[in-house]
């Protein structure tokens, strides 16, 4: 609060006790009047970050103003700010990743978690999607790319959740569906090409930018969005827990997956990031872990390759072939063509040409959409090379940054090359659940629980 002398104009700052005189003039506290203080306008360089965004937050003693988020956001993540009262974010992170001085981080939920993890009338599960493994090391100087797996779900049981399952059940999950609906597209000659939907950050820019092709995004849930509902209706039958007593919960290297699990059945994200965080909090010696087993919902590592751009396109197209023609398909039978900024994906199935088209960040496929109709099929991921270089990732030096995440690619795709479960319909726990509870894909029950309906946002931003 500031006051201003009426005989002299002195100001005086903070409030007025009494017996108070002006230093100037001598006059007393009721020759004084309260003035109007002028804020300092700042001319902020950086993304604003609304306080209830439900992916990120900034730490703003640590923000300097630099601009580095707002530049990722417009130039790679290509947010157009149409409208300044309605700022837009996709909550790709990418900008977590870009900050100089760690002022940006992801929602923290992992207290949370840890909490329920405590209340005894909770089971607590959960599913770890397949990018943590090659991150996670980075936070406790081992090697970038390095697999760990096992060690990640000895430190989970060592959090104390009940049950680590693999969300590479749920990625095969929607190989299966996805496979089944582009043959359904092709052979009806319905709404080509088709989109994956996996990353929410992409399906909630087609829903701003792009509403004319919500008829062209896949109606498969996301790995997560499947697996939660499966952990929800049928694993909580199984293992004979009350479903309202089941806590679940995504271990992610992506922040825009708080923003997905709204009103779903998933209750908590955490990031490779928060779990890093938990383990250090918690005294926990990661490099010295003994190796763990998923207790259960396993996949094959087709569901693996999900975590690097062109996975989910390598493991929808197996699927396709063994429908198309009862056998396996094998890498050689694919021919990759790389391009400026995207990859094809051809194959020939009898005597069918299958074109498709993997890209990732939305600068790129906005080069690719003017030629979106040469193709059947086309993978979509927000961030660099996939879910690997997710905004909850460990967060990486940018000298270095293509090479960690190549090493982080290829230490997923050598889990595939060595795999003894290659297919998605070879995967033990999948074919027990289309025996059990689905049937096949695509099938009345499939489709009540496995898929969903895409919206336009584009008037709520724009």
């Amino acid at each position: 609060m500031k006051y201003k002398c009426k005989k002299c104009g002195f100001i005086h700052e903070g409030r007025l006790s009494d017996g108070y005189y002006c230093p100037l003039c001598k006059a007393g506290i009721f020759d004084f009047e309260e003035i109007e203080v002028q804020k300092e306008e700042i001319d902020y360089k950086r993304v604003f970050v609304d306080p209830d965004n439900p992916a990120l937050a900034r730490i703003e003693e640590k923000c300097i103003n630099c601009g580095a988020c707002s530049n990722t956001c417009i130039n790679t993540v290509n947010i157009r700010y149409k409208n300044p009262h309605k700022p837009i974010c996709i909550n790709c992170g990418q900008c977590i990743l870009t900050c100089p001085t760690g002022a940006l981080v992801p929602k923290y939920d992992y207290n949370k978690v840890l909490e329920l993890i405590n209340d005894k009338t909770k089971t607590v599960i959960v599913m770890t999607s397949p990018a943590v493994r090659v991150s996670l090391g980075d936070a406790f100087s081992l090697k970038p790319g390095e697999f760990v797996e096992e060690k990640m779900i000895t430190a989970l049981k060592k959090l104390g959740f009940k049950y680590v399952v693999d969300t590479t059940f749920g990625a095969d999950l929607t190989s299966m569906e996805e496979a089944a609906e582009l043959q359904e597209r092709i052979k009806n000659d319905d709404v080509l090409p088709m989109f994956t939907s996996c990353c929410p950050s992409w399906v909630k820019y087609a829903a701003i930018y792009h509403s004319d092709l919500i008829p062209n995004l896949s109606t498969c849930k996301t790995p997560i969005g499947m697996q939660a509902t499966y952990l929800k209706k049928f694993f909580s039958k199984e293992k004979r827990i009350k479903s309202k007593d089941i806590v679940i919960v995504a271990l992610t290297p992506c922040t825009a997956k708080k923003y997905e699990i709204e009103n779903s059945h998933c209750d908590y994200v955490i990031t490779t990031s928060e779990l890093a965080l938990a383990i250090r909090e918690n005294n926990i010696d990661f490099k010295n872990l003994s190796d763990s087993k998923f207790d259960s919902l396993n996949g094959s590592s087709s569901g693996i390759i999900y975590g690097k751009s062109g996975g989910v396109m390598a493991s929808a197209l197996r699927c396709l072939y063994k429908l198309e023609t009862g056998s396996d398909l094998t890498s050689e039978k694919i021919l990759i063509k790389n391009k400026s900024f995207y990859k094809e994906y051809n194959l020939k199935i009898n005597k069918k040409q299958i074109k498709t088209a993997v890209v990732y960040q939305m600068e790129n496929l906005e080069k690719l959409l003017p030629i979106k109709d040469e193709f059947l099929f086309i993978e979509v991921m927000n961030c660099n090379q996939g879910c690997i270089g997710g905004g909850g990732q460990i967060p990486m030096p940018i000298v270095d940054q293509k090479g960690i995440l190549n090493k982080r690619s290829k230490g997923l795709v050598n889990q595939d090359k060595d795999s003894l479960v290659k297919y998605p319909y070879k995967n033990p726990e999948i074919k027990k659940a289309y025996k059990t509870y689905f049937s096949k894909p695509l099938s009345k029950k499939s489709i009540e629980l496995l898929h969903t309906k895409h919206k336009s946002l584009a008037k709520d931003f724009i």
